[in-house]
């Protein structure tokens, strides 16, 4: 593995390095030095304290991406964005997507529980992470805050917030139309088309579809033996109309559906496994078989709609956003016993749809205090309708609803004195909520409630030595609300995971599009949520793990010295272990080798966080050669590394260091309204995995995506 590794980031090297300057040779020097002393990058404006700033500016950590890097990145999905945010790690199961940030994440999919990190789509909060696997067409924007946000947005979140920003109405019209096909039978369409219906009002529509055949092959003689498993079917549709009411109002009414078909599976690993417990089972040879006897899979679907209010009151602007979402997953998430005989299923249905009401007062900055108010109100409905559990000949279903209440209100203002801005922010959260359950058609829990409550502060301390320097520190706390276990019914709640994170930094701008940025962290994190696997019941609960201490660092270059080349190097190094987890479930192998795992509590103080490497490095360049009587040829290059990591908190099975390249080259035509693109994702088809388990049955794992590549056409106006 560590010759491949080698191997890989010596290929990537290579392409870089060497392809820009061989296409150099057609550049034409004199427009080179005309944009030398320019650089290739403006300021780069961000949001993440709910005013517009420079990213230089924000005493935090953030990562901005626009649509056009995501794209040469290779980045489709929410799944991918990990490749280019360092020291974050993105896994997926069965539609739900699990962010890591820090070392601090969840691998939670409780019923109506949010993750550790809060997504937010156009200012709207997406609670659930059944509704967070989310197509990065027509995106104009994407923004990863690290650290515990709660003083400055709507949800309390204890890792970071990711921001996308879709592409919004304009009154000038303008369109894009892309499509592309590669292999395994694979397509992706998208469009976007703005324009004006009147002086004061604007629409956009936007829509993407996006479908291939499955990775994997059957090898099960009775279903079907050679034929491909896994095909992927997924769209979504926006529509944006933006209303000027007057000089000083403007009002935003959006409408947005998805519906993702995936089939997915999991394969049984290693190959040993049920020989002693299922007789008759088969072996798969290798990551991208499939021995089962369902179509497996999920179905995720989502509609919303929202109304965003943006009133400038003079001196004071104030932002409302009223949004409500129905979402619902549907999975068989395994098909797991290897034999043409159903032993061991689960078939998961989780449906709900929530409320959101947020309201901002933010000051219009021209003075030395800069502050934002704000209020957040969430109600969200869910229920399991029902779950299904076959283990042998026991069939269980469970039917459970949940609704949850969450109320906070925050306040966050930054005095500046001279070269020295003070900030400081407080949130007070308050959640309730009350469950209903039965076992086999017997109730077992009714209206049970439980509530919580905290205090979360900020403050931070920065320093502008000159206008191209800036030094800060840092203390926030984080708070995620305790939950009841749905999946198991029982009436005691767990306890709310709390984060203290301190953080100091550093952003230099070091003139001709150089930048360096640079946070070191330190992060305590109290009753951590963790799931298990019941051994009795089979059913996965939520419990609470004692604590986790993460420290680290984070460093960021961008350099552009012209506007032809792109240049960015990211780098984190992390530690994140159990300071103490005295009482952790996990499964170990049976002594003699048949393949089951038996259950034991153990000690696993000291271990590995899961999904947290020591070492996760991105690089990516981009380089524009102009073209001999008129368009531009773009040759660019995505890698990304990611040392060895643990799934399970025993740190029994792991995740090898991998590397993923992702690369392309665009050919713009005269006039850039038409392009073609080749491209290639995995190019040296790493084995990497979604997700990996252990049961009282056997280790699962689901492989992630094969070499992909594929030609792309689009065009803009």
């Amino acid at each position: 593995m560590i010759t491949k590794t080698m191997l890989s980031l010596s290929v990537a090297a290579g392409a870089l390095f060497a392809a820009a300057p061989a296409f150099a040779q057609a550049d034409v020097p004199q427009a080179a030095a005309e944009t030398a002393d320019q650089g290739g990058f403006g300021d780069i404006i961000v949001t993440a304290q709910r005013r517009e700033q420079r990213l230089q500016d924000v005493p935090v950590s953030v990562t901005a991406l626009t649509g056009e890097q995501l794209t040469g990145q290779g980045v489709t999905s929410t799944h991918d964005i990990a490749q280019s945010i360092t020291g974050m790690t993105i896994t997926e199961s069965g539609g739900y997507v699990q962010p890591f940030i820090r070392g601090v994440g969840s691998t939670v999919t409780n019923l109506g529980e949010p993750g550790s990190a809060a997504f937010y789509i156009d200012g709207v909060y997406m609670p659930t992470v059944n509704g967070q696997l989310y197509q990065l067409a027509n995106v104009e924007s994407i923004q990863v805050l690290k650290g515990p946000q709660g003083t400055l947005f709507g949800r309390n979140a204890n890792t970071g917030a990711i921001i996308i920003t879709t592409k919004q109405p304009q009154f000038t019209p303008a369109g894009s139309f892309s499509a592309s096909y590669g292999n395994y039978n694979s397509f992706i369409g998208s469009g976007f088309v703005t324009g004006p219906v009147s002086d004061t009002i604007a629409v956009s529509l936007a829509g993407n579809y996006d479908r291939h055949d499955g990775w994997f092959k059957n090898r099960n003689p009775a279903n079907g033996l050679g034929k491909r498993v896994g095909d992927s079917k997924r769209w979504t549709i926006r529509g944006n109309v933006l209303i000027k009411a007057s000089d000083n109002l403007d009002i935003t009414l959006s409408g947005d559906a998805m519906d993702i078909n995936d089939a997915s599976p999991i394969i049984i690993q290693p190959i040993d496994r049920y020989q002693g417990y299922v007789p008759g089972a088969l072996l798969p040879t290798g990551p991208y078989d499939y021995i089962g006897n369902e179509k497996v899979g999920y179905k995720v679907e989502q509609q919303g709609a929202s109304g965003k209010l943006d009133w400038d009151l003079g001196g004071v602007k104030l932002v409302s956003t009223t949004a409500w979402r129905h979402y619902e997953n549907h999975s068989l998430d395994y098909d797991s016993d290897t034999t043409p005989f159903r032993y061991s299923q689960i078939n998961n249905n989780d449906v709900g749809n929530n409320f959101t009401q947020e309201i901002l007062l933010n000051s219009d900055n021209k003075s030395n205090f800069s502050w934002v108010l704000g209020g957040f109100y969430l109600r969200q409905n869910g229920k399991l309708d029902p779950l299904y559990v076959l283990s042998g000949t026991t069939l269980t279903t469970i039917a459970v609803k949940q609704i949850t209440d969450a109320y906070a209100v925050f306040a966050d203002g930054t005095l500046t004195l001279g070269r020295f801005d003070l900030t400081g922010g407080i949130r007070y959260s308050y959640e309730k909520k009350v469950i209903t359950g039965s076992l086999n058609g017997i109730q077992r829990l009714d209206h049970v409630k439980a509530s919580w409550d905290s205090f979360t502060p900020r403050a931070v301390l920065a320093y502008h030595p000159t206008d191209d320097m800036m030094f800060y520190g840092s203390f926030s706390k984080g708070f995620k609300s305790g939950a009841f276990n749905a999946n198991a019914l029982s009436p005691v709640p767990i306890d709310p995971e709390k984060v203290d994170a301190y953080e100091i930094g550093g952003k230099l701008t070091l003139g001709r599009g150089f930048t360096v940025n640079v946070a070191g962290f330190h992060y305590k994190t109290k009753d951590l949520q963790v799931q298990a696997l019941n051994p009795i019941t089979n059913l996965i609960e939520l419990r609470n793990a004692a604590s986790v201490k993460s420290d680290g660092v984070d460093l960021d270059v961008v350099f552009a010295p012209t506007r032809k080349w792109s240049i960015k190097f990211g780098a984190s190094y992390l530690k994140a272990k159990f300071s103490k987890f005295t009482n952790a479930q996990v499964f170990l192998p049976v002594p003699g080798g048949d393949g089951r795992n038996a259950s034991a509590i153990v000690d696993v103080t000291g271990k590995r966080n899961v999904r947290s490497p020591d070492w996760t490095l991105n690089w990516a360049v981009d380089y524009t050669i102009d073209l001999p009587g008129g368009g531009t040829l773009v040759p660019s290059g995505n890698v990304y590394y990611s040392s060895k990591f643990y799934w399970t908190v025993d740190n029994r099975i792991s995740e090898p260091q991998h590397v993923v390249i992702n690369a392309s080259l665009t050919w713009n035509l005269p006039g850039d309204r038409f392009s073609v693109t080749a491209f290639g994702r995995n190019i040296t088809d790493e084995l990497r995995f979604r997700n990996v388990s252990a049961s009282a049955q056997a280790d699962r794992r689901a492989a992630d995506e094969p070499a992909l590549y594929g030609v792309r056409a689009s065009y803009k106006f």
